[in-house]
């Protein structure tokens, strides 16, 4: 038995390692092999190129090292069309998975492909990439099947493999222990997002917010987890000038800590809503962008949902407040924000959203994902 798989980030690693651990159990002398990173490794998979290739973001970058990418996927597919794997799993990154499935598949090599495209959300007409491509598409997102049924893709909901993560619930105060903390503060964290073109749109945005919401809470306490040296200089560049009124502990880590020791998160829409929900800690969400995306965007019908955060989204409706280009103002945010430490019914209720949310993402993602692809291997596939 011969799997293939491709993952092109820390993210589809993680998702790929799951994924072989089990599909081990049904297949235990199948070999591995394809592009991943170390957590695939470490499960027994042969990598032929490094992940690190993959790894390219931003529309320059891109760009500059397009040649190199091209090359590498007519290598790849070269080698994967000699060597006729019983499956191959291409794990997100769609810009160079997609094209790579559609070449296997005509070729009457099984293909699965692992996270949806976002064709649900954006650019709607990706959807043709995906038709008459794939065996099975695997969704993460539960409204991502039902948008599927009638446009010719298999899809199939997995769960979130998040959601499996954080299951346990978390004790809030053990947090605050550990960033010096006492159980009677009151905590902020904001997140302003992880590139830094995000923290230049979000940060003084964010800030001066919580500057407003410490009039109500004159010993607030700041948390605001970065992920790289990088981002946490770019937003000590934006603090500096409320260094003597705000008071701000900045942290390069993981941001799950530092929301656990929260009372309420504003937080930038992305992934991160996702975590903050999986957490159960009450939220504010605000997204920019510059005049020109925006107006690229309104004009050309780009984005094709209500919603931008992921409770929302999930959810159908508004759980939690959103605030968009020119809603996002301090006093929105700041507003919404003292609601939230201000009113426990309207804390509580929306926390309540949260856990109904979870538990429909609570599936046993590795587990249902390597169901699905043994049923393509094994032809068994139904829906």
């Amino acid at each position: 038995m011969k799997i293939a798989i491709v993952a092109g980030e820390h993210s589809g690693d993680v998702l790929g390692a799951g994924l072989i651990i089990e599909l081990r159990k049904r297949y235990p002398l199948a070999s591995f092999y394809g592009i991943g990173g170390s957590k695939m490794l470490a499960e027994g998979f042969r990598s032929l190129y490094p992940m690190h290739r993959l790894s390219v973001f931003g529309l320059f970058e891109v760009i500059k090292h397009l040649p190199g990418l091209l090359t590498l996927r007519a290598e790849l597919t070269a080698t994967l069309l000699s060597d006729k794997p019983d499956v191959f799993i291409g794990i997100d990154a769609p810009d160079f998975n997609l094209k790579l499935e559609r070449t296997l598949h005509n070729r009457q090599i099984k293909t699965v492909h692992y996270v949806s495209p976002t064709v649900w959300a954006w650019r709607p007409k990706r959807i043709k990439k995906l038709v008459g491509a794939l065996d099975a598409l695997l969704c993460i997102f539960p409204f991502e099947e039902g948008y599927f049924k009638d446009k010719n893709v298999p899809a199939y909901y997995i769960g979130h493999p998040l959601a499996d993560k954080l299951s346990k619930e978390t004790v809030t105060f053990d947090s605050r222990e550990r960033f010096g903390l006492k159980k009677e503060d009151t905590v902020l964290t904001l997140m302003p997002g992880s590139r830094l073109g995000e923290i230049q749109k979000h940060g003084l945005l964010f800030l001066e917010a919580a500057k407003q919401c410490q009039q109500a809470f004159d010993s607030l306490k700041i948390l605001v987890p970065m992920s790289d040296d990088a981002t946490a200089d770019a937003f000590r560049e934006c603090y500096e000038p409320y260094a003597a009124t705000l008071d701000v502990s900045i942290h390069v880590t993981g941001a799950s800590e530092l929301i656990t020791a929260s009372d309420v998160v504003l937080v930038a829409s992305g992934t991160a809503t996702l975590e903050i929900m999986l957490l159960k800690k009450p939220m504010v969400v605000a997204y920019k962008v510059s005049t020109m995306t925006a107006w690229v965007i309104k004009t050309f019908e780009m984005l094709n949902i209500q919603y931008v955060s992921m409770p929302n989204l999930i959810a159908g409706k508004e759980v939690v407040p959103e605030f968009l280009q020119e809603a996002a103002t301090p006093n929105n945010l700041s507003t919404q924000l003292i609601k939230l430490l201000s009113n426990p019914k309207m804390t509580n209720d929306m926390l309540n959203e949260f856990a109904n949310l979870k538990e429909r993402l609570t599936c046993n993602a590795d587990y249902q994902a390597a169901k699905v692809v043994h049923h393509v291997i094994e032809g068994s596939l139904e829906k």
